[in-house]
């Protein structure tokens, strides 16, 4: 179940057209919330990213499908920074201590250490993190392939509330080149390479979200001192979701930020917000968690289903796999 439905099947689920059947009910909610509503029983699952994925589990959930198997390679986690912040020398020093952190993190050797940082970062014990740890890949530039698709699917669900050339450029190509800014993340694996650290004397202030496993490199940055090795000072700013950073970013309060790749494109285009992905933190690592009584997909039929927010990737994972078992996806 690796292949993408064709977009017009979106734009029919999105429409709402359920005739009357039944099918699997929706309703949107922060992923802490979606565990205490799965606690309680209120709802009958949930799709999420990690930690919640294996938080859900321990809660007496079981995961019916893992994002990998719906949408291979999904774009999640990024890095962007603000237009207004156009220091290259500190994007570059940022860049260095993410890759840094990466390698760190995708390095066996290095597995009992990481799952001590995932531990301390987001407070759970070992057994839980070392299996969200599992259904994460950690990466350090998003596919851009990927980030099409996804922009494909808001264009066609009617989510977008501007065009491209609303903001300025002539059409699609012209756009992902100035949103996935690639040259200084080139530079700066060609430093690394060469055994280079880019260098930088300022202040960065950097917005993340808190217990998110999906942006554990900028916790391994801090705590194996990458971020230090290139001299900058750096302000970390805790934020509770993407919308809340993409605010962060409008009101001029962070340079840079790990973020989801959905509100960052969201925001850029629906509202304008001036940002620029420069780094990609992971992919793929969010799953559907259900009750245990839930055994195939045929079963989510007169289901409530919690997703984050519409126009999201975990809204797009569900309304796809819906749609290939012949299920109406309703809100609520």
């Amino acid at each position: 179940m690796k292949k993408i439905l064709p977009v017009i099947v979106i734009v029919l689920v999105f429409s709402g057209c359920s005739g009357g059947e039944s099918g699997v009910y929706v309703v949107k909610l922060s992923p802490p919330d979606m565990i205490e509503q799965f606690k309680l029983g209120q709802i009958d699952g949930f799709v999420a990213w990690e930690p919640f994925v294996s938080k859900g589990v321990k809660s007496g959930g079981k995961i019916l499908l893992n994002s990998k198997d719906i949408w291979q390679d999904h774009p999640c986690c990024v890095i962007a920074s603000s237009q207004h912040f156009n220091d290259e020398s500190a994007l570059k020093s940022v860049l260095y201590a993410h890759i840094k952190a990466t390698k760190f993190i995708n390095n066996p050797e290095n597995r009992e250490k990481v799952v001590e940082y995932a531990k301390e970062f987001t407070g759970l014990e070992k057994g839980v993190v070392e299996e969200a740890l599992d259904n994460i890949e950690f990466i350090v530039f998003p596919d851009e392939k990927e980030f099409r698709k996804y922009y494909e699917y808001l264009n066609s669900s009617g989510i977008l509330r501007k065009n491209i050339r609303d903001l300025g450029f002539a059409d699609e190509d012209e756009f992902f080149t100035a949103f996935l800014k690639k040259d200084l993340y080139q530079e700066v694996l060609d430093d690394i390479s060469g055994g280079r650290v880019p260098k930088y004397e300022g202040t960065v202030r950097i917005g993340y979200l808190a217990a998110d496993l999906h942006q554990l490199a900028l916790f391994v940055a801090v705590k194996e001192g990458y971020l230090e090795e290139t001299g900058m000072d750096f302000e970390l700013k805790q934020y509770k979701n993407g919308i809340a950073v993409m605010e962060a970013f409008k009101a001029n309060e962070i340079d840079v930020a790990y973020l989801g790749g959905a509100p960052a494109t969201l925001r850029r285009i629906n509202d304008g917000i001036g940002v620029t992905i420069i780094a990609g933190a992971n992919n793929e690592g969010s799953a559907i968690v259900v009750r245990q009584d839930i055994s195939s997909v045929e079963d989510l039929k007169g289901k409530t289903i919690a997703i984050p927010g519409y126009g999201t990737v975990q809204d797009f994972l569900l309304r796809l796999v819906a749609e290939e078992h012949g299920l109406k996806v309703i809100s609520k």
